[in-house]
């Protein structure tokens, strides 16, 4: 060991010091002292070195592989002992499994003879027991090691024989004709045949084991000398081992030396008379850190004290001892934390071994540590809500100040499900299954309820929950769930407002009601009063007209007349808008002429449209279907579009339009449009709005009630139909009347009477083909917010979005759009979504559209027992529902379809009908053009062929000659009929094509079903 300065210890024991040892210390000691040598020693030294390799290793090695070529000598000779023992047994089990094959095969020649003697098929059970017995013997006597001969073969022969003479003993003449077969010999050539084999397989077996027997032999006393020569150098090895261990222990005593004088930990060892005999360097540093004048403080010798002399006395050691070593100038320098360990050394305490660590920057850190801990209290302890963590089963760990302050209780009593003595009763039930089921989903967790405070009153509380997990690795990619972190915010004040809120909410419809009844009363009050002002004043005309000289008399009963009918159609208009909000107002519904309608709405304002110099343009489609809903309202309807045109539009050009609705089928789509002065986007806000204009100076200077608009858009909403508005400042305005040419039909689709209003009606267009490609996805909830902002966020990823407000809309969207997948709240009005997905999975149409329900409510099982694809919780996590949906995202376009018709129209509406469920479309006129069609890449996933007659036409044709090659066998054909086809015909079809779909009136229903069938077939196959 290298010498280095060392410090001393001056304790002073009593009992322990020598007299004259002033404090323990030896006088004139003051380096470590080395290790004894002597000649002897040395001799010995290199004497081994000069005998013995200088690494003991590959003695020990050598060894330890003589020994172990000793062992597999050994084992070697066993095994092959006990192989020559295995293929004796084999032989002798070889031998006998050959010998139970001929017994077998005796006893079904034994079974075949006794049956022709007797023609009984008793005799044949015994034959069909062997026959079990030699089918598992022959793979055995096959697949051991040992030779099987020609076996399998005589056997089949054998057997193969027995079966023909009982086949001939079971004819008609069978005992004569088995008795000859018999006769022949054949059967005994065979058998003995077997026996010859059966006898040279078993000399071949036996003939084997001796030869292996004899190798055994052979071997044995080879091994025999290996092993005792193994065994003899494996000691002579062990021996020079032993003597390069010792060699090593010695070097392991100079490399301990060396360690403990460079270990990073303070190491020492002191004699009974507590002096330093060895120290290495660490501690060496420690000292001149801690040492005054080369002494311990006195504060440190009196901690160290006890404790040595326990040491001493007692042979215990005395670990991670804190020793506070005060700054070697009081008040300046740091202040030092040390941990020490005393141990004894020896059996009797002949000294104690010291081992130190400088742990102040440890104390420090902990320090600071503490203090970020107490502030983080603090700051937890001082929010406004009350805040919890629990762990990973949801059991609380810990409360702020604020749960306590508020419940009173003690964290004792509060810990793991205490909370839940703080919840009202009547809530008790429901809060612990939801937040149950949130700790079992691992998902956040949000409610209300009311907690009882210290005063034992009630208050009520937002509660929110986020799952805590650790860092994502690859077990776990979302991170492990650790626990929850929760607070409770008091919402008393809110709850109490927004029932205040209510209260008034309900104070204001009634008294809203109030004022709509009091108009509706007022409105019939003036209206009698009026009629009579409007009929005198028509009387007094017609008197006035045969008074001379009283023109403008008759001037002036004219203006009369017109002013109060003026105001009988504002008063009119009054009753409508409050008859419409209290209820009153019914629909007629009648069956009637829309060209007619229009034409005669044309001809009744033609005067008032040219009466700002304008000109009104009429355009009606030849198409336009009749109607069944109430003409009245639909002409009051084009009436106050038309007046709102003329009014805002001077010398321009007012147009009226009607046809059927391009996107709707069974849907009317009536257009006024105008070159008036336009409206601004702000004034389009207002433009539906009652008593109100565009904006005031609108008002002064063309006048009007502001109630046309209003009015109209009640009467279309009534009439099942929506209304929308464009509009350009000084370039025009155009309204867009959307109607169900039958009312009756809207109805039915509603289910409830109702056709739905607002978003929904706005939403329900049928989708582009293009749309579809990105996939279509149905919200159906109640609440508008939530429709708008799911709506944003499938818009964002791609998806096209229709909306539903209530079950039964969403219902009717979803048997006429067959969405991709469909978001379905579960608390909505009148038909719940239980109630919704219940239908959804009635109908087959709609039963493979995956429902994804997006609710509050924890019933996540019920919602798979009913058939919901997933199960999603409200706050939405964006990215959970990313990845549910991506899995329905509309498939790519099913393929490429060849349509093959003699009829261009027919040709025309199926290549319409394929494009709209997403196929790319060719066409061929005959068979010849469609064989043509086939030869060129890339061939198509599907045909559509119509045969027709008796015989099919070149239909029948085509279809004969696409199965006759085998590259076009598995192409799904749908094969039209225009004519109803016989039941041959029927039976040539059947195998050759995927579906035979009549056709006699048109493209038919059952079609649509076929391609679909089609293209998730061809999707699954890909």
């Amino acid at each position: 060991m290298a010498k280095v300065q060392p410090f001393l210890l001056p304790f002073h024991l009593p009992g322990l010091s020598q007299p004259g040892a002033a404090c323990g210390v030896i006088p004139g000691h003051h380096r470590i002292p080395t290790l004894p040598s002597s000649a002897a020693t040395s001799a010995l030294h290199r004497l081994a070195e000069r005998v013995l390799p200088q690494n003991s290793r590959p003695v020990l090695i050598a060894a330890a592989a003589l020994a172990a070529l000793a062992v597999a000598a050994g084992i070697a000779q066993w095994m092959l002992a006990r192989r020559a023992q295995e293929a004796v047994a084999a032989s002798h089990a070889h031998v006998l499994q050959v010998e139970a094959l001929l017994s077998a095969v005796k006893d079904v020649e034994t079974a075949q003879r006794g049956y022709v003697l007797t023609g009984q098929d008793s005799y044949l059970e015994p034959g069909r027991a062997a026959r079990r017995a030699i089918e598992a013997l022959l793979p055995q006597l096959e697949a051991a090691p040992l030779p099987a001969g020609q076996l399998r073969p005589l056997t089949a022969a054998k057997l193969e024989w027995a079966d023909r003479v009982v086949a001939l003993r079971r004819a008609a003449e069978g005992p004569a004709e088995a008795a000859r077969a018999i006769e022949t010999g054949q059967g005994e050539a065979l058998m003995d045949a077997l026996r010859a084999e059966v006898r040279t397989v078993q000399d071949e077996a036996r003939l084997l084991a001796m030869g292996q027997a004899a190798r055994q032999a052979r071997w044995a006393g080879g091994l025999n000398a290996l092993m005792l020569g193994a065994l003899l150098l494996s000691g002579l090895s062990l021996a020079l081992y032993a003597m390069a261990r010792r060699r090593a222990e010695q070097r392991a005593t100079a490399l301990l030396d060396g360690v403990m004088e460079h270990a990073p930990i303070a190491l020492g060892f002191l004699d009974r008379r507590l002096r330093l005999a060895h120290a290495n360097k660490a501690l060496a540093m420690l000292g001149e850190k801690v040492l005054v004048d080369g002494q311990w403080p006195e504060a440190v010798r009196t901690q160290l004290a006890p404790r040595l002399e326990e040491v001493l006395n007692s042979g215990r050691a005395q670990a991670d001892i804190a020793v506070t070593v005060p700054p070697p100038t009081p008040g300046r320098g740091l202040q030092r934390q040390l941990q020490i360990s005393l141990f004894p050394l020896g059996a009797k305490a002949e000294g104690i071994g010291i081992a130190a660590m400088d742990v102040t920057a440890r104390h420090r850190m902990e320090a600071r540590l503490r203090r970020s801990e107490a502030r983080l209290r603090l700051i937890v302890d001082s929010v406004p809500q009350m805040a919890w963590m629990t762990d990973a089963q949801g059991e609380v760990q810990w409360y702020n100040r604020r749960w306590y302050d508020f419940t009173g209780g003690t964290a004792e009593a509060m810990k793991g499900s205490g909370w839940k003595e703080m919840l009202h009763p009547d809530h008790l039930e429901r809060v612990g299954e939801r937040f149950a089921a949130a700790v079992a989903a691992g998902e956040a967790w949000e409610d209300t309820f009311p907690l009882r405070g210290a005063d034992g009153r009630y208050r009520w509380f937002l509660s929110r929950a986020l799952p805590l997990r650790d860092e994502p690795d690859e077990e776990a990619p979302e991170g492990e769930l650790i626990g929850w972190f929760g607070t409770n915010t008091d919402i008393t004040e809110m709850r109490e407002a927004e029932e205040a809120l209510g209260a008034a909410k309900a104070a204001a419809e009634d008294a809203n009601m109030a004022k709509s009844q009091f108009i509706a009363n007022m409105s019939h009050e003036l209206r009698t009063p009026l009629s009579a002002v409007i009929g005198y004043s028509e009387m007094l005309e017609e008197e006035a007209e045969e008074l001379e000289g009283a023109e403008a008399f008759r001037e002036d009963l004219a203006k009369i007349n017109a002013n109060a009918r003026h105001l009988l159609s504002l008063i009119n208009d009054v009753l409508d808008l409050s008859k419409i909000e209290a209820g009153k107002m019914e629909v007629q519904p009648e069956d009637f002429s829309p060209r007619e309608l229009v034409e005669e709405v044309a001809a009744t304002v033609g005067a008032l449209v040219a009466k700002k110099n304008n000109t009104l343009d009429v355009t009606l489609d030849p198409a336009l279907p009749a109607m069944h809903s109430d003409p009245v309202k639909l002409r009051q309807c084009l009436f106050n579009l038309l007046g709102n045109a003329a009014k805002f539009t001077e010398g321009g050009r007012i147009g009226l339009s009607a046809a059927p609705d391009p996107e709707q089928p069974g849907w009317v789509v009536l257009r006024v449009a105008d070159t008036g002065i336009g409206m601004t986007p702000e004034q389009l806000e207002r433009l539906f709005q009652r008593f109100s204009q565009a904006d005031s100076t609108t008002t002064r200077r063309f006048g009007g009630s502001g109630l046309g608009l209003a009015i109209t858009k009640a009467f279309s909403a009534m009439l099942g139909g929506r209304i929308a508005v464009e509009s350009e400042p000084g370039r025009g305005t155009t309204f867009t009347l959307r109607l169900p040419a039958d009312l009756r039909e809207a109805r039915a689709e509603a289910d409830d009477g109702v056709v739905p209003t607002g978003e929904a009606a706005l939403r329900a267009g049928m989708p582009t083909p293009a749309e579809r490609q990105a996939g279509l996805v149905l919200v159906i909830d109640d609440d508008a917010a939530t429709r708008e902002l799911l709506a944003r966020f499938l818009t964002r990823e791609g998806f096209t979005v229709r909306a539903a407000p209530d079950g039964q809309s969403g219902l009717r969207l979803a048997r006429e759009l067959k969405p991709d997948a469909i978001l379905l709240d579960v608390m909505m009005p009148r038909l719940d979504g239980w109630g919704v997905l219940s239908a959804l999975k009635a109908e087959p149409e709609l039963a493979r559209i995956p429902v994804v329900m997006v609710t509050v409510v924890q019933e996540r099982g019920l919602a798979f027992s009913l058939g919901a694809a997933d199960y999603l919780n409200k706050p939405v996590e964006w990215r959970r529902l990313k990845q549910v949906l991506d899995r329905y995202r509309a498939q790519p376009a099913p393929g490429l379809a060849l349509v093959v018709d003699p009829d261009a129209e027919q040709r025309a509406a199926l290549r319409a009908l394929l494009e709209r469920e997403g196929w790319t479309v060719e066409e061929a006129v005959e068979r010849e053009a469609a064989l043509a069609r086939m030869e060129r890449a890339p061939p198509p996933d599907m045909m559509l062929v119509e045969v027709q007659g008796a015989e099919g036409g070149e239909g029948f044709a085509l279809i004969r000659a696409l199965r006759a090659n085998p590259d076009w066998t598995s192409l799904p054909i749908i094969a039209l009929t225009a004519t109803p086809l016989t039941e041959e015909a029927m039976n040539r079809l059947r195998g050759k094509v995927h579906g035979v779909v009549p056709a006699e009136d048109g493209i038919p229903h059952e079609l649509v079903h076929e391609l679909r069938q089609v293209a998730e077939a061809g999707r699954k196959g890909h």
